[in-house]
């Protein structure tokens, strides 16, 4: 692909995402090698993923995430930035349906700020996960993907960078792998960090891992309404209805903001290597 492909940076409470609109994303042929190049800090624009957007019918919007490793998941974050992208370019109205790789979420967008109603998150239960001579004590759980979240007493003085990789492709979960998430519950918020698969790196911000963080610390007690607090510092707000081992929905809130819209050159992705 020769010419120049039209991208809206956007920052969802830290996460930062190049989206792609419904005509520049036709013109792009291999999404995922195209997603593995921009999102290369450094050599290209940079960036925790793409999204690719585009119109299905009045008020439904198809969107489709790519992780920096070119692999497609769902994205909480990245979802609430496609609904307000949606809304400013006139693809839907305030309140629309995305089509996830989770299924149909609702969204609701006013001004920033992005609401998603998503499927409850599963709890698979407490998990003893031995790295060499360390033992990780954590709970397993699904929030449109997979997180295990320990609980610590300082989330700032945990080795993110060692634990993350180890427990990340850990045989205890499997083939995909799972995300990871440290947390700390404190008096009027939970602060929390994330090591993000597809990304196979500590991001400021995980929407999915928000929810998942939220709803292991309703199973110690914690209320049905939790701020997360991530390590960018940009709070998240989840609602867990329902009784707290079988909530009826996760709602999601948080900003979406736009940080810049342009034209990415063919440079950006033809850097060698």
């Amino acid at each position: 692909m020769t010419a120049p492909v039209r991208v809206t940076g956007m920052s969802g409470a830290g996460n930062d995402f190049l989206v792609v609109g419904p005509e520049a994303g036709r013109a792009i042929e291999d999404r995922s090698a195209w997603a593995r190049r921009v999102c290369r800090r450094g050599l290209s624009l940079g960036a925790d993923g793409v999204l690719f957007v585009d119109r299905e019918a009045p008020d439904t919007i198809r969107v489709r995430f790519v992780n920096p490793d070119g692999s497609s998941a769902f994205c909480g974050n990245g979802s609430r930035c496609a609904a307000r992208f949606a809304l400013l370019e006139g693809l839907a109205s305030e309140r629309m349906t995305l089509l996830t790789d989770a299924g149909a979420i609702p969204a609701e967008v006013s001004g920033d700020q992005v609401r998603l109603t998503l499927p409850a998150p599963t709890d698979h239960g407490e998990r003893e996960v031995g790295c060499g001579d360390r033992l990780h004590r954590g709970r397993f759980v699904t929030a449109g993907i997979p997180h295990f979240i320990l609980f610590v007493d300082d989330v700032d003085q945990v080795p993110l960078a060692e634990w993350g990789p180890e427990l990340r492709r850990h045989e205890d979960f499997g083939e995909a792998g799972t995300n990871v998430d440290v947390a700390t519950i404190g008096p009027s918020s939970v602060a929390m960090r994330t090591w993000e698969r597809g990304v196979e790196g500590e991001t400021l911000c995980c929407g999915s891992g928000a929810v998942a963080v939220a709803f292991a610390a309703r199973l110690r007690g914690g209320a049905d309404r939790i701020e997360l607090r991530p390590a960018g510092g940009v709070p998240l707000i989840v609602e867990l209805p329902g009784e707290p081992n079988a909530p009826g929905s996760a709602v999601l809130e948080g900003e979406a903001r736009v940080l810049f819209r342009g034209e990415a050159d063919p440079e950006a992705w033809a850097w060698p290597g």
